[in-house]
Parts: C-alpha cells; sequence; structure tokens
C-alpha cells in the first residue's frame, strides 16, 4: 500500500463517507465551513439543506449558469457542497455562458433597488406567516401541519438568495478580468476596495450597538453595572440602578431589530440573540471598554473618499475606449457589498431564526405531550418525523431518537473533517471563481509549521496575541488589539472587527464576508487558510500580513 492509500484508508476509518447516489462519488465536493463549521443538527439537514439545494439550483438554472444544480451532502455531520457541472457540446455550453452574461448585464444595473423594493419586502412576508401563526393555542399536530409550509417558504428564499447575489457577484467577477486583462493583478486587488464604504446592514448593526455604548459610557455607575452584568433565563441581570431601567428598554430595542439572528449560519438548533443575548452582551462589554478616539466607523466613513480616488485613478490606466464598459461593470459591481450583507441579515439570519420560532413551538407542545423531554430536542428530530407528527403518527419513539442523535452530534464534532470529497476536477480545468474567491477553497497548506498561508483579503500588516474564537461563545476572551483567529464570521460576528487588529480565517475568499468586513474596518485579514485555527493556538504572538495572505508565528507563549 502506497502511502497516499494508506492516508485515504485511515480518513475513511476516522471519517466514513457515505453517499446518498453512485454518481456522488464522481462529483467534487468542498466542505462549507463559511456557513456550516459545525455538524449541523437533523431538521437542518432534512429541512434547510434540501431546500437550498432546490432553490438555489431552480434559480441557477433561471440564470442560465453553467452548473446544473447545487447539491449538499450531509457527511457526519457535516455540510459539503458539490456543484453539477453541465454536460454538453462546446458550442451549447458557450452560448449558455453568453446567455448568462446576457442575464447579469440586464439585471445586475438594479438588483439593489430590486431587492429593497420587491424581494425583501416578499421574504419578511413570508417570515410574518410564520411569525403570526397562533402557535399558543395550536396542538402539536396543528403546528406540525403549518410547518409542512415551511419547506415552500425556505424553497422560494433560496431562490430570491440566488436572484439578487449572483448577477452582481458575476459583475465584479467580470470586472477583475477586465482590470486583470488590461493593468494587471495589483489592479483586481484594489478593485476591491472600489466596492467599499456603503452602508448595510452589518455596519448599520454595529453602529447601533455603538452608539448604544456611547449612551452607556456616559454614566460612569452605568458603565461599571454593564461590564459587571450578567445574562440569566435569558435576561441581562444588572441590578436596580437608576438607569436600569432605561438601559433594559434600549437593550431590547436593540435586540428586537437586531437580535433575530444567531452565531451560526443557516442553523435553527441554535439560539437567536433575541432569545439568550448573552452574545450581543459580550460584545457590547468590547465597546463600551473602548473610549471615542476608537470609534470602529471612522475607517468606513474613509471609504468612500477612498474609493472615489481609486476610480479615477484606475480609470485613468484604462484605454479611452475601456472606459465606459469599467464604469458600466463598476456601478453593477458596487452593489454585490450591500446586497452580500443585506440578504444575510433578512435572510441567512432574520428568516432563520423565525423558521426556529415556529419550530421551537412545537417542541414546547411535544414537551407537554409527554413526547419529548425538552423543547430544543426537537431540532434533532427529521423533517419526515415532523410531517408525521402532523399526520397524526404516533409510532416513532421521538424522545429516543433525539437522545441518540444529540450523542452523536457530540461525537461527530470531535471528528476532523477533510475539506474535499469526491473526485477533484481535472488539473487543466479552469477555476471556478465562486468556489475560489467566495468559499476560498483551493489554497495550499504552507510546509513550514510556523507559517499559516491563506488568500490575501485585506492589506496591513499587524502583530498581535491571537485568541482562536471557534463560536461567539468565546468572544469574552477577545481584548482589544487582539488577533480573531476563526473557522469564519458571520455578520453576527461584525461588532467584533472593531475591536480586534486582524482577523485570520480558516474558509472564505476575497469576496467573502470576513473579508469585506475587514476592508471596511481596514484591518489586516488572511481568509481561506483551511487549518488556521488548528496550528495557532491562544496567546501565540502572530504576524498577520494581509497583503500577502502570510500569517506568521512569532512565539508560542504571550509577551508580558
Amino acid at each position: 500500500m502506497t502511502t497516499t492509500e494508506a492516508t485515504a484508508a485511515q480518513s475513511n476509518r476516522d471519517f466514513p463517507v457515505q453517499w446518498g447516489d453512485a454518481d456522488d462519488e464522481e462529483l467534487f465536493w468542498f466542505q462549507d465551513v463559511m456557513h456550516n463549521p459545525l455538524p449541523i443538527t437533523p431538521l437542518n439537514a432534512t429541512l434547510f439543506q434540501p431546500a437550498f439545494s432546490a432553490g438555489a439550483s431552480r434559480r441557477m438554472d433561471q440564470l442560465s449558469m453553467p452548473i446544473s444544480a447545487i447539491r449538499s451532502s450531509i457527511q457526519n455531520g457535516y455540510v459539503y457542497l458539490g456543484m453539477v457541472p453541465l454536460r454538453g457540446e462546446p458550442a451549447e455550453l458557450e452560448a449558455r455562458f453568453a446567455e448568462m452574461q446576457r442575464i447579469t448585464m440586464e439585471l445586475a444595473p438594479t438588483v439593489l433597488q430590486d431587492w429593497r423594493e420587491t424581494f425583501e419586502p416578499q421574504v419578511l412576508e413570508g417570515a410574518g406567516r410564520i411569525l403570526s401563526f397562533d402557535y399558543e393555542h395550536a396542538s402539536a399536530a396543528e403546528i406540525a401541519r403549518f410547518a409542512r409550509t415551511f419547506y415552500d417558504e425556505l424553497v422560494t428564499v433560496w431562490d430570491i438568495h440566488m436572484r439578487v447575489n449572483i448577477p452582481p457577484m458575476n459583475a465584479v467577477f467580470g470586472l477583475e478580468e477586465m482590470l486583470h486583462a488590461t493593468l494587471g493583478e495589483e489592479a483586481v486587488t484594489q478593485s476591491r476596495l472600489l466596492l467599499q464604504g456603503f452602508d448595510n446592514k452589518s455596519i448599520e448593526t454595529a453602529r447601533a450597538m455603538w452608539d448604544l455604548s456611547r449612551w452607556i459610557r456616559s454614566d460612569a455607575a452605568l458603565t461599571e453595572a454593564v461590564l459587571a452584568a450578567r445574562v440569566r433565563g435569558g435576561e441581562v441581570t444588572l441590578g436596580d440602578g437608576p438607569q436600569a431601567a432605561e438601559f433594559q428598554k434600549r437593550f431590547r430595542a436593540f435586540l428586537d431589530t437586531y437580535g433575530w439572528r444567531s452565531d451560526q449560519f443557516f442553523e435553527i438548533g441554535h439560539k437567536s440573540w433575541h432569545e439568550d443575548p448573552s452574545t450581543p452582551l459580550t460584545i457590547l462589554k468590547g465597546y463600551v471598554g473602548r473610549d471615542d478616539s476608537h470609534d470602529p466607523f471612522v475607517a468606513h466613513r474613509r471609504q468612500a473618499a477612498e474609493r472615489d480616488r481609486l476610480v479615477g485613478d484606475l480609470a485613468a490606466r484604462l484605454p479611452a475606449e475601456l472606459q465606459p464598459q469599467f464604469h458600466g461593470m463598476l456601478h453593477m459591481a458596487q452593489q454585490y457589498v450591500p446586497i452580500a450583507e443585506d440578504h444575510n441579515f433578512t435572510i441567512d439570519q432574520n428568516f432563520t431564526a423565525v423558521v426556529r420560532h415556529g419550530i421551537l413551538w412545537l417542541g414546547r407542545k411535544l414537551v407537554a405531550e409527554g413526547r419529548l423531554a425538552d423543547a430544543e430536542d426537537v431540532f434533532y428530530l427529521t423533517y419526515p418525523e415532523i410531517l408525521a407528527v402532523a399526520d397524526g403518527a404516533d409510532a416513532a419513539d421521538l424522545a429516543a431518537n433525539a437522545r441518540q442523535r444529540r450523542q452523536a452530534l457530540g461525537r461527530q464534532a470531535r471528528m476532523t473533517a477533510p475539506i474535499t470529497l469526491g473526485t477533484p476536477p481535472p488539473a487543466d480545468a479552469p477555476p471556478n471563481p465562486l468556489i475560489t474567491k467566495f468559499f476560498g477553497v483551493g489554497m495550499p497548506p504552507s510546509g513550514d509549521p510556523n507559517v499559516v498561508t491563506g488568500h490575501p483579503c485585506s492589506a496591513g500588516t499587524v502583530t498581535g496575541e491571537a485568541k482562536v474564537v471557534l463560536t461567539l461563545e468565546e468572544a469574552g476572551k477577545v481584548n482589544p488589539g487582539d488577533i480573531l483567529v476563526c473557522r469564519m464570521t458571520m455578520p453576527a460576528w461584525t461588532p467584533l472587527f472593531g475591536v480586534v487588529a486582524a482577523v485570520v480565517a480558516d474558509s472564505g475568499g476575497p469576496l467573502s464576508h470576513c473579508a469585506i468586513v475587514a476592508r471596511e474596518y481596514e484591518i489586516p485579514c488572511v481568509a481561506g487558510t483551511a487549518n488556521g485555527t488548528a496550528v495557532i493556538k491562544d496567546g501565540m504572538q502572530v504576524r498577520v500580513d494581509g497583503s500577502t495572505g502570510i500569517v506568521t508565528i512569532l512565539g508560542k507563549q504571550r509577551r508580558g
């Protein structure tokens, strides 16, 4: 047996793979660390993932993308994505690619307007239908029957997700290709700054938290009380000082607007901030600890001026005949960041939390009927089991199933999941920009144990103490000036960017959320390292070079 064969055999024992379809092994699959870094609950696997595949594939076909479907495969609880390539004669594929370009040029100029005027209201309307159901007075069977609608709602949501994301993303790819062909790689890096400085929901959320922290700091006693506050039973315990009631009112208003999200994407098994405000309270404390001179939005306010300067500079370097094309592509591409962050707030976060709200009510009813031990156990059921509840079926031992699956999820969380599965693409196949520039897959690891390599996503060089944060529940250990080392970041993590000095992420590319927000805050970022959280440990001194994508470990101990 060769070394490669021995390694594969060991991997199969440690991470056994079972394909649902014989053809699945022929696809190239990559772990979706960006959205699902941890094993997912059975309800996520049997409701969210199939709905995502159906909705996303439907829209990709309508956009004439050169893939026939995007599929998800759940292996030991981990989510792997595979893109089914479109088969056909070269002329047919060229015609489809040309059609995709035509559709992009047609949709991209107004995609942000379309989102705000048509699609976001449609998503919010669907969320409203779920929230307005009379769960309190319904039986478990009645709630389960209502949950039959959740799949179709989610398919529609993921269809919209692709409808608003793909056209501006394709415009970004087109802009980068044009600049690379005419001005070189440096212009591509600069062009990403042309997308920055626009208001979006992530910045809005962080700014609301910063404003709350400024009000808190205006009162010394309140500052002391907030820094000492804890969360018990889903509520912040603050004491009975003169400003305590006003703080509770303002903090609850923040959660009512921005708290329909959790620390994880797409995972309805994870409590929302609305239910458990521990994470936003921890991040708020980090803001409270900073004086006005550390306003994290100074950098954002500089972005617009720098963006306009770069537009003029790059346009002046282009041949005159390409300048109109440059400005047209730029207009379409500049809608990408607001769309990326705003859809994430409304779809990936808000809608997920709303579906959780409905399913959690079902869990409470099943507990009342003696069929589950804990309301949270409902997320360890499968969607077919929930539909069986709707039909009045009583054969399944739901409590036993949930208990066994909880235990299985704990075992899966201790596994080391490979980054890719299946059949790698041919060596001469052109890179898929969606996989490389968004998901960040494909960066080869460094052979030096003191060096971690990834995509250079936000320029600058910073040295500091590393803090490895696998979930936002660990955010309390992050101090101002630390280097955040994580599997990924999501919009819920955005306020942390106002505290840390740099970010190193296992997943993501130059167009990922992590990269976008790091550039907004003007802090270095290296993403798509694959192994950063495995190699770097808490307390290590590291140097992050966001211009080269190199992270260097300088010492194993904290420098005192």
